[in-house]
């Protein structure tokens, strides 16, 4: 066992290894100590009871304390809820999950093989840390070994939900060598999520406009402030709810420092109730829609000549210069049955806010069912995106970007019975969040749009069109038939071909080409 068959040295060597446990056991319940000061202080305080004045006050202070809690979770359960249970689950999972790990991570292929001499064996990542948050999220920290990165942790997402017995797990980077594991038991997102409530206007930030909520119970906050917004979902997964949860701008808009400007090619079906809202909307022919970029571009670019002149880079809102947001509403439809000269006029009106519009204090916000490339050809160009219901894995990737689907943003299993929920990409980061959009009734969007007033949209001239170097080429004679004289009967006929000729070197016309002679196999000549 201990690599020799000397008695003796096997006594060594086991003492030595018993005081080693006894020492590490006696460390590690100092950092239980230290860590969780909750626990550590009352378990000290009734054994020093025990021992000062009696075990019976030290077992009826234990029932008291039991009773407490119990009638704690019974009376005030939202507060047992977000701060006594997390509490004591964190205890308990700081015990039994590093014992835990240690047998599901070689199962899971999650350690690095090592050899000593003649022995053989892994080594695996300790998990060293667990936090659990009001909402029953489990956040574990486990090292990454030398020979594993955060992908091979990513690419087991879901091996690791089922390994631990929980619905959902999700993989995030904590530092240069070490990730969390995130592990959600149960769907926090079910229940719809109400309108949240309206900040006043000099409260209002532009990074950060109340939408919904996180799973973790935190406000959900959407950012229109230097960025463009891409959401990304099939039909009924809830695209009007993240669009109509930008109330939160109702008293900007108000007060004229926001102005929205929106195009519903579905014929007004989903945005014409909030019509008060927008200072401009166009629900109307592909040409007008058209008209509507067009003038914005032309907005854009005066703006940027303005700011250029005063010596300013980034564009502040005003009054007089309020934040520009374009609205758009099934972003693919609005090409698919337009003309091609229109096409071309939407797709370039498009190119330009999307590259120079965030400088100027111009956001697009654009929905859309399929996020394919062929689709949605300017998908890089929108910094921020939203995943809601999706078809395929596929398409997971192509929104949230490569790697997204294996780190835990499975869209595509969202339910069809929870409309409005989406997984994002946390700014600046890798990490995936979920969450879900508030959902306002059609009674609510009415009463919205009757207690605010969008300001006048603002105008600025065209610049003139580049001549269309199609429109100015030249077209092919169309060939008229030749006029018959008068009083003749004959109808007019196709001239017979004269005989091809070849060209002298005098212009003149050269004899009819001989026909060649037959040849045999050989390339001679037939006699």
């Amino acid at each position: 066992m201990f690599g020799s068959d000397d008695p003796v040295a096997i006594m060594v060597e086991g003492t030595f290894r018993a005081a080693f446990l006894a020492v590490t056991t006696a460390l590690r319940l100092v950092r239980l100590a230290v860590r969780f000061p909750v626990v550590s202080v009352p378990a000290g305080g009734l054994v020093a009871i025990d021992y000062v004045v009696g075990r019976w006050l030290a077992v009826g202070l234990v029932v008291a304390l039991l009773v407490a809690l119990v009638g704690w979770r019974v009376v005030w359960a939202d507060s047992y809820r977000r701060t006594v249970r997390p509490r004591l689950t964190r205890v308990w999972l700081s015990v039994l999950y590093p014992a835990k790990w240690a047998r599901i991570a070689p199962r899971l292929g999650l350690v690095v093989p090592e050899r000593e001499g003649r022995r053989s064996g892994y080594t695996y990542g300790a998990l060293t840390k667990v936090h659990v948050s009001p909402a029953g999220i489990v956040k574990a920290l486990v090292v990454i070994p030398v020979g594993l990165t955060l992908d091979d942790y990513a690419r087991r997402s879901e091996a690791l939900a089922v390994a631990f017995g929980v619905r959902e797990a999700r993989v995030t980077r904590a530092g240069t060598s070490s990730v969390w594991v995130e592990l959600h038991r149960a769907d926090v997102l079910t229940a719809t999520v109400r309108p949240l409530p309206v900040k006043a206007f000099d409260q209002l930030n532009l990074a950060a406009v109340p939408v919904g909520r996180h799973e973790d119970g935190t406000d959900w906050r959407f950012s229109l402030w230097g960025t463009h917004v891409l959401i990304a979902g099939a039909t009924g997964a809830g695209k009007g709810s993240v669009l109509w949860s930008l109330r939160g701008l109702s008293a900007a808009i108000d007060e004229g420092w926001v102005q929205v400007w929106a195009i519903d090619p579905k014929g007004g079906m989903e945005l014409r109730p909030g019509e008060r809202l927008f200072s401009r909307f166009e629900d109307g022919t592909p040409e007008t829609m058209c008209d509507l970029l067009e003038d914005l571009v032309a907005v854009m670019d005066a703006r940027a000549k303005t700011l250029a002149a005063q010596g300013i880079r980034k564009h502040q809102p005003s009054v007089e210069s309020p934040h520009l947001l374009a609205v758009i509403d099934e972003l693919a439809t609005l090409t698919a049955f337009a003309e091609r000269t229109t096409v071309r006029r939407i797709e370039q009106a498009l190119g330009l806010l999307l590259t120079k519009g965030r400088a100027v204090g111009i956001t697009v916000l654009a929905a859309v069912q399929d996020p394919g490339k062929d689709v949605v050809g300017w998908r890089d160009l929108f910094p921020t995106r939203v995943a809601m219901r999706l078809d395929n894995p596929i398409q997971v990737d192509m929104v949230l970007g490569d790697g997204a689907r294996d780190m835990g943003a499975t869209a595509d299993h969202i339910s069809e019975r929870t409309p409005g929920v989406a997984f994002i990409r946390v700014e600046g980061t890798r990490a995936i969040r979920r969450v879900r959009a508030s959902y306002l009734t059609d009674a609510d969007i009415a009463d919205l749009a009757s207690s605010v007033t969008a300001s006048a949209a603002l105008t600025a001239p065209r610049a003139p069109k580049p001549a269309d170097p199609f429109d100015s080429w030249p077209s092919r004679p169309t060939p008229v038939a030749p006029r018959a004289e008068a009083g003749s009967t004959a109808t007019a006929t196709t001239a017979p071909r004269a005989a091809k000729t070849t060209a002298t070197g005098d212009g003149a016309a050269g004899k009819p080409r001989k026909p060649r002679k037959p040849r045999n196999r050989n390339g001679s000549q037939v006699a």
